[in-house]
């Protein structure tokens, strides 16, 4: 690449230090950031020299010129770009419709810069601890307002509270275009095998067609479980853990199902180490799901949902994806999110359990301190 032109905001944070509205040139001979809105606040928050104001386009082609830029491979966010944006780019850099005749071609930078925010410095893993800490304090107040007749949009509402005071910045910055995020997803009784959101974990199913997934109205009752997934955001970088709650006295066989969740995940945590394949986790994982739970879970009824876990970092589903499918090998200053999702589908139940780890040079980091138990609650 000769150039890079940068749009989504999550990118030209991580290299420019500000999400206003914006777009990043990155060259060999120097990098602006062109702002279209807020343009004396990211003067003062951007980390580069040069900020120039943005009317348009036509003021990034100006710059280029300027720079002597004349042409050849520009690298873009393309798993982002729209397809109205490619076409202004066409015009702004000169491209026809084959790259042969054109002055610049594109090509897709964002698996570069998704491998570069894949290794957190310590400023970063600093951030991700808060983040973690802020994910703790939201399930803390589950744990203090989970009881027979709350309603799970109701739990939500102190959940999210709760994380709002100690930092949470209030959204879940998701790279996939179609995904959505819930706040915190929360789910109990007859919702806890739903998948409804655009990802392979459990969502509930939300108020209706126009958020099929999340909390509902549905009141908890004795004997519920209720699992909370939460993903929280300080300064930028996210936390996510999730922990099993139980309204009431937990059954024995409620207990035998988290009790395999726990070891699943024990066992994920233990072969955590630098050079250790990703794809080879989800093996480890699944050995001790296929032995279920006798006499209450045969061998082989309970399934995972094909990963667990996922990076984290200014997204909150980054790379590496914790799958047989992934080609990577863990490295220290990684952020994973460990998530263990274990389902009876023929008794209609679920647990999970998630932490937010970092992956130190001779092991790992747990970030997240809420315990790891199933968790009793209403009584």
């Amino acid at each position: 690449m000769d150039a890079a032109l940068l749009l989504h905001h999550r990118d030209i944070f991580y290299y420019a230090g500000t999400v206003r509205p914006a777009a990043l040139l990155v060259s060999p001979r120097d990098s602006v950031l062109f702002v279209r809105r807020g343009f004396e606040q990211a003067q003062q928050e951007a980390t580069l020299s040069r900020v120039e104001p943005m009317r348009g386009f036509s003021d990034i082609a100006a710059v280029v010129t300027e720079l002597g830029l004349t042409g050849s491979v520009l690298g873009v966010e393309l798993d982002l770009v729209s397809v109205r944006l490619y076409r202004r780019l066409q015009e702004t850099f000169g491209l026809s419709s084959t790259a042969i005749d054109s002055t610049w071609s594109l090509v897709d930078i964002s698996p570069l810069v998704m491998d570069q925010r894949m290794i957190k410095d310590e400023e970063e893993s600093a951030l991700a601890r808060r983040a973690a800490a802020v994910a703790d304090a939201g399930h803390i107040a589950a744990a203090q307002t989970i009881a027979p007749g709350v309603s799970e949009l109701a739990l939500a509402a102190e959940v999210e509270a709760a994380i709002r005071r100690v930092g949470h910045d209030g959204f879940q910055p998701l790279r996939h275009p179609g995904a959505r995020g819930a706040g915190v997803l929360l789910m109990s009784g007859e919702h806890l095998t739903v998948r409804g959101g655009h990802g392979l974990v459990v969502t509930g199913v939300g108020l209706g067609p126009a958020m099929p997934y999340g909390p509902s109205r549905r009141k908890l009752e004795v004997g519920d479980l209720v699992v909370v997934d939460i993903g929280s955001t300080y300064a930028g970088y996210t936390g996510d853990e999730s922990r099993t709650f139980v309204v009431g006295p937990a059954t024995e066989a409620q207990q035998a199902l988290f009790a395999v969740a726990r070891a699943t995940e024990d066992a994920v945590l233990g072969a955590l180490r630098p050079g250790f394949p990703v794809a080879d986790l989800y093996p480890i994982a699944e050995a001790v799901v296929a032995s279920g739970a006798p006499p209450y879970f045969a061998p082989g009824s309970l399934t995972l949902p094909g990963f667990v876990g996922h990076g984290i970092g200014l997204e909150l589903d980054e790379p590496p994806v914790l799958w047989p499918r992934a080609e990577t090998k863990l490295q220290a200053g990684m952020t994973l999110a460990i998530e263990i999702e274990v389902s009876a589908l023929e008794q209609g139940s679920m647990v999970k359990l998630e932490d937010t780890v970092l992956l130190q040079p001779d092991g790992y980091e747990m970030l997240t301190d809420m315990p790891r138990e199933l968790i009793v609650s209403g009584e």
